[in-house]
């Protein structure tokens, strides 16, 4: 480390990838930010100078190597590329991302991930056997365990001559990691710290504002800057709508709240936000479901009314949903780094100085949400800080704040999870298979999960949809039994479906198992009942409530729709980035899949695509849309009845069968 890093401006990245090699020879191991703060640029021209010289050992430590989507079929293939020329056309492609995800890296490159995009690498074998299995507090250890010599990140440049950089979606492992190696420097290993300067970089400052000698080398090349990778805004269904509604019922004003990505973490902010602005219409839906007598837990540990006092945010990843609570006057409970300070704040006193009311660890999320923070004014990027995921994820001691400071700023804690399903004695599984296979990663569930058990007040709440679909059958979420778990039963609190919360802290077995078949779907409760009464879990004589067989789908849509489900529960809240068409074809489209998983839906589907008609007006915008209008030959002219077969089974367009009545 030198007090003025080795800059190169205006030049290519390969002259500091030489600087690279020069430092620490052709053996790099190379550690990249989860996410958005890999430097694109650099990261190619390293990547391509392994795969031009067998001579350089290469592994790329890293997590979420985002990658725009391609299709799988050729109307999939159709409706994207359209898509993502326009999201993703300035953004370049990581190359060593789309080699890893076609199986076709060189032989002296090596890819490890601690966290996968979900679901993208369970048929790769090399990545599910380079995955390493890690909480995202001890993702710093296992790096350097593994012999990181390399950081290379993405950061915004400084805003004044010798000003400071800013890690800005990235300081939560950063700052934990470049102090031991500069330890490990110091003993005598060679090791090289290298940014590569963005200025679509959101700069944002208290701990993730660093000074230029972190690092070693510096590339700054303002006419290369290149977008930032988006994720678009997913749609938010009935089912998640009602989750994220009756995690908002759980929120205390005044307290502090843990959220993550996608549509059920949409679905949180949205109704809290509906809570705040609009409470007559929250309450009516909360009276609506009765949730007062049958979860009368709730009424102790939630809260029915607006947010006077506000939230403050805790959380491993900031989602876009934070800015949007903070917009709506609900992210605004300030936290202070002084314990005495915070104390004060906490027994109502005044404080003069100024909070944050949101620690973050990572972002990642639409372009919108980054044009937010470029936005942002200097009181509100005061607001926000980003800062080292271990300050976030637990409560022992950091240089940031001790155990105790912690506890005083985090009242009332929600931490809220998602799971992909749930066994009935309340163990939670979220990232993988029980034949080993990795869907995701653990990152920081189990960190917020046993944290939420030390806290006073707090509570860990994982959300689920009851049901899901494999291929053409629905089968349920809610198991009796799996083979893999990422939180043990040990740890179990709440569970939300849209059928219900489920409150299992401190429960017995029988309370536990009852709790969860409650909130299963109805056409599944029998069976999990049966296994719960052969395993001696659940007594002989118990039968299943009337009340509970309500758990159906279509019960789902009455309830939001007596509060007026289109304009209070819209499946795109926060802005959408598909088109009106495209909306109808992503939605056609998915039933597609689903309705050709199998050989006889195959069959079905095919003979119906025979018998259509494809000149009907009411088709002609989407084929215009997929390229099938004028396309010639076999394979265009079965696509288009494929294509007609899924906007009607989608109800898009009118079935010959509806027609005739």
């Amino acid at each position: 480390m030198s007090d003025r890093p080795e800059r190169f401006r205006e030049t290519t990245a390969d002259a500091c990838v030489d600087g690279i090699i020069r430092r620490v020879g052709k053996t790099i191991v190379l550690g990249l930010p989860l996410g958005l703060g890999k430097p694109v640029r650099l990261v190619n021209a390293l990547y391509e100078r392994a795969r031009q010289d067998p001579s350089i050992d290469l592994h790329i430590l890293t997590a979420i190597s985002m990658l725009a989507p391609r299709g799988s079929s050729f109307l999939e293939r159709q409706f994207l590329d359209p898509f993502v020329r326009r999201l993703y056309g300035d953004v370049p492609e990581l190359a060593y991302a789309r080699d890893v995800l076609d199986k076709r890296l060189p032989p002296n490159v090596k890819v490890s991930e601690f966290f996968f995009k979900a679901g993208s690498f369970l048929h790769n074998e090399d990545q599910q056997r380079n995955y390493i299995c890690t909480n995202y507090t001890h993702a710093v250890r296992d790096l350097v365990a593994q012999g990181v010599n390399v950081i290379c990140q993405m950061v915004a440049p400084e805003r004044e001559p010798d000003g400071d950089l800013s890690l800005s979606c990235n300081p939560d492992l950063t700052l934990d990691l470049v102090p031991l190696l500069r330890q490990q420097e110091a003993a005598g290993q060679k090791v090289a710290v290298v940014s590569e300067l963005n200025r679509n970089l959101p700069w944002l400052g208290h701990h993730a504002a660093v000074p230029v000698s972190d690092f070693d080398l510096l590339l700054e090349h303002p006419d290369t800057d290149y977008p930032l990778f988006p994720v678009p805004q997913g749609s938010i269904s009935p089912a998640d709508h009602l989750i994220g509604f009756y995690a908002s019922s759980l929120l205390k004003d005044g307290g502090t709240l843990q959220v993550g990505i996608g549509s059920l973490g949409a679905a949180v902010v949205h109704s809290t936000i509906l809570r705040h602005h609009h409470n007559d219409q929250w309450n009516a839906l909360y009276e609506r479901l009765r949730i007062a007598s049958r979860f009368p837990f709730i009424a102790r540990e939630g809260d029915t009314g607006t947010f006077r006092e506000g939230l403050y945010g805790c959380s491993e990843m900031m989602v876009d949903g934070f800015m949007h609570l903070m917009k709506a006057g609900i992210l605004k409970r300030e936290v202070y780094d002084d314990l005495e300070t915070q104390e004060r704040a906490n027994r109502g006193e005044s404080v003069s100085e100024s909070g944050v009311v949101i620690h973050g660890g990572f972002y990642l999320g639409p372009a919108d949400f980054y044009q937010q923070l470029r936005d942002l004014d200097e009181q509100e990027r005061r607001r926000i800080a980003m800062t080292s995921v271990n300050f976030i994820n637990d409560l022992y001691d950091h240089r940031f704040g001790s155990q105790r400071l912690k506890a005083a700023q985090r009242r009332h804690a929600r931490f809220i999870n998602s799971a992909m399903m749930h066994t009935l004695s309340g163990a939670a599984v979220s990232d993988g298979l029980e034949d080993g296979r990795v869907v995701s990663g653990v990152g920081g569930q189990y960190n917020f999960v046993a944290m939420a058990h030390d806290l006073p007040e707090a509570r860990s709440i994982i959300t689920l949809r009851s049901t899901r679909e494999s291929g053409a059958e629905t089968v349920s979420n809610i198991v009796f039994s799996y083979g893999h778990c990422t939180i043990p039963r040990h740890l179990r609190d709440v569970v939300i479906t849209e059928y219900g919360v489920a409150d299992l802290r401190g429960k017995s077995d029988e309370e536990v198992y009852l709790a969860l078949i409650r909130i299963a779907d109805a056409r599944f409760q029998p069976s999990l009942l049966k296994q719960a009464q052969k395993a001696g879990k659940v007594r002989k004589d118990f039968k299943l409530p009337p009340s509970w067989r309500d758990n159906t789908p279509a019960h789902v849509r009455e309830v939001l729709g007596s509060v007026g489900e289109g304009e209070a529960f819209p499946p795109f809240p926060f802005g959408c980035d598909l088109t009106s068409e495209e909306l109808v074809l992503a939605k056609a489209l998915q039933g597609l899949k689903s309705a050709t998983a199998g050989t006889r839906g195959k069959l079905r589907t095919f003979a119906r695509a025979m018998r259509a008609n494809v000149g009907r007006p009411d088709l002609q915008p989407y084929l215009e849309r997929m390229g099938l209008l004028s396309r010639k030959g076999p394979s265009a002219w079965l696509n288009r009845r494929l294509l007609t077969v899924a906007l009607e089974q989608s109800g898009a367009i009118e079935s010959p069968e509806e027609s005739r009545h």
